[in-house]
């Protein structure tokens, strides 16, 4: 079968194959299948590109042909380095192979176990900030954390039982934090954050040295842009003002891969409405749970090159001292929808 280039496209982002690594007339490349009918039928995979047509690239799953029906129509998707099969005929009747294959039961129990939790704090509505007589910007996802009986990490991975990633941020248009990230010194020019706030940084009314904006693809008040670059597999951060050129640093795609599918595999994005009651206490009322899971790496990156991801510098120097509120990529609520798998409201 030819292989398409949105397929080529889900092949490469998965790592399973690059055709540009196969040479026209070359050896077949092989890896495992399945294809779903009946049954979970294990298979091979096979790619490569023929001398003829230019080289244009072509798959097949064997023993296809027995598990389909002429102008059926096929559902290919990648999971655990495999390439399944599914003909759409078949879906109704292989509901439980589906989540053999795909689900986590474990997972869908924390989530039944999480939407109990949120709707007893709906029931509740406002509850009283951890830090009660005094505003700070994490008040709001640690207040939250706190009823859920999440204890408060610096770890990597998600939060709720180590399981959900829990998001959290007042009502109104400020972006999502996604990760943080610093640079990947082996291919950065200024390979850590002090260097680049030092360099790029700008003298502020406190009199320190400091770098807060966002960075896009088209150069900011500082001069710094976004660069993707698909072939080398880089996400470049450089520095274009006043004729002056320069790299300022760089991260992997797998780095930034890694970082984002670790983070986000479930992730419950939250809204809060911040009210100061009678007692002049602040409280929190959280108004908006979605639901997101299994982000999509080739998407990440096309947002950024449709600047609708953007990186947040925040961070200054002073008396030599450097301080930072965390470097990292951001979104707007409004486009989570096209980053991950699915999105659930949560009512």
């Amino acid at each position: 079968i030819d292989a398409s280039e949105s397929l080529r496209k889900i092949l490469f982002d998965k790592k399973l194959i690059n055709f540009k690594d196969l040479q026209p007339g070359g050896a077949k490349e092989y890896k495992n299948g399945i294809i779903l009918t009946d049954s979970i039928v294990e298979t091979k995979a096979s790619f490569y590109r023929p001398k003829t047509k230019q080289g244009d690239p072509r798959f097949w799953l064997y023993n296809l042909k027995k598990h389909t029906e002429i102008n059926e129509l096929i559902y290919l998707t990648i999971s655990d380095d495999r390439l399944i099969a599914i003909p759409i005929n078949s879906i109704e009747k292989i509901q439980g192979l589906i989540t053999s294959v795909f689900g986590d039961p474990e997972n869908e129990k924390i989530i039944i176990r999480l939407k109990k939790e949120l709707g007893v704090l709906r029931t509740i509505g406002a509850i009283e900030s951890i830090v009660p007589h005094r505003r700070a910007p994490k008040d709001v996802g640690l207040t939250l954390e706190n009823f859920l009986g999440v204890k408060v990490n610096s770890l990597k991975t998600p939060d709720y039982l180590g399981k959900i990633e829990l998001k959290s941020k007042r009502e109104g248009k400020t972006k999502d934090s996604l990760f943080s990230k610093v640079p990947d010194k082996d291919i950065s020019e200024y390979k850590t954050v002090k260097l680049i706030i030092e360099r790029f940084g700008m003298p502020d009314s406190q009199g320190r040295r400091a770098l807060y904006n966002n960075i896009i693809t088209r150069p900011n008040s500082h001069g710094i842009y976004l660069a993707t670059d698909n072939v080398k597999m880089i996400l470049h951060q450089r520095f274009d003002l006043n004729s002056i050129k320069e790299e300022v640093c760089a991260l992997h795609y797998k780095t930034l891969r890694s970082s984002l599918e670790t983070k986000h595999p479930t992730t419950l994005w939250v809204d809060a409405k911040e009210e100061i009651n009678q007692e002049g206490k602040i409280t929190f009322t959280y108004t908006n749970f979605e639901l997101t899971t299994k982000p999509v790496f080739s998407e990440f990156i096309s947002l950024i090159e449709r600047d609708l991801i953007n990186f947040d510098w925040k961070g200054h120097i002073k008396d030599g001292k450097k301080r930072d509120h965390g470097h990292g990529f951001r979104i707007d609520k409004v486009n989570r929808k096209y980053l991950f798998k699915t999105l659930i409201n949560i009512s």
